[in-house]
């Protein structure tokens, strides 16, 4: 599809982070069903177009790592040269090292796999976490005394640097739309009323995400782009576990509705549809 195309039909044109799984994915195919020329963004190009082959034609995979300039910049140059247009950026991708890190993630699992095999086994594995802890097999959990800042510094790199970049080099094209807008995946784990010590990477990620998104939505207001960041709860994903109690299919919906509601504000922080606190 070339960019004449694109303007004939009306039809307008999404890039959406990580979209080659869980939440991200889920938007690509709510925003496809409803007729958006969706760009697909995947790290590793394989799994995007794995991901993306029940999706429809007017779904574009392509790589990027939001992590590097250079992938940032050849996706905006792809963007330019086939659209020359940008009406929506959400800034999906991220890292969070919950799932992997404690029992929550490796828990949860064992809890699941057994559960298939031994129904009602569930409820006698959670008292084995501080075993799991103490013999190493489950990492201790590392709170803001002791956690690491270079993994800080990389959870940071991917949400909250990544999507700074991401904005920066889409702005352009933002401007052409007439109806621009940026949609950040956030957390509740951001709020900054509820900040605690554990998981101080993520927390402070997301925090963080939600200054850039009051920043930039002020910065943007007179331009017409509006800005806003979400928080999706806790999933069904290989981020979320098998134990959240929404499906990706809930988490998606506030990101398609800030997607495609006729007038939305700028500047707020949602769940759900409404308006929660910083």
């Amino acid at each position: 599809m070339d960019g004449k195309q694109n303007e004939n039909s009306k039809m307008k044109t999404v890039i959406v982070t990580g979209g080659n799984r869980g939440i991200g994915l889920e938007i690509c195919r709510q925003l496809d069903n409803l007729g958006f020329t969706v760009v697909l963004g995947s790290r590793d190009l394989k799994k995007g177009k794995e991901a993306a082959k029940p999706l429809s034609d007017h779904v574009i995979v392509k790589q990027l790592d939001v992590t590097l300039d250079e992938s940032v910049l050849n996706l905006f140059e792809f963007i330019n040269s086939e659209f020359g247009i940008l009406d929506l950026l959400i800034n999906n991708a991220g890292i969070n090292p919950r799932h992997i890190s404690d029992e929550n993630g490796l828990l949860s699992r064992v809890k699941y796999i057994m559960e298939k095999k031994f129904p009602g086994v569930r409820r006698m594995v959670q008292p084995m976490a501080p075993l799991l802890r103490t013999s190493g097999i489950v990492p201790l959990k590392k709170t803001a005394k002791d956690v690491s800042l270079t993994r800080v510094k990389e959870i940071m790199e991917t949400n909250f640097y990544g999507p700074w970049r991401m904005i920066q080099s889409f702005i352009p094209l933002l401007l052409k739309s007439g109806d621009g807008r940026i949609i950040n995946m956030s957390s509740g784990m951001g709020e900054l009323n509820s900040l605690s010590g554990d998981y101080p990477g993520y927390r402070l990620s997301k925090s963080s995400l939600n200054a850039l998104t009051i920043m930039f939505s002020n910065e943007l207001k007179e331009s017409g782009i509006k800005v806003n960041a979400m928080c999706p709860g806790w999933v069904k994903t290989d981020m979320g576990g098998p134990d959240a109690p929404l499906h990706v299919s809930q988490g998606a919906d506030t990101a398609v509705w800030l997607a495609t509601e006729k007038e939305i504000p700028t500047g707020k922080f949602f769940r759900e549809r409404n308006e929660i606190n910083w």
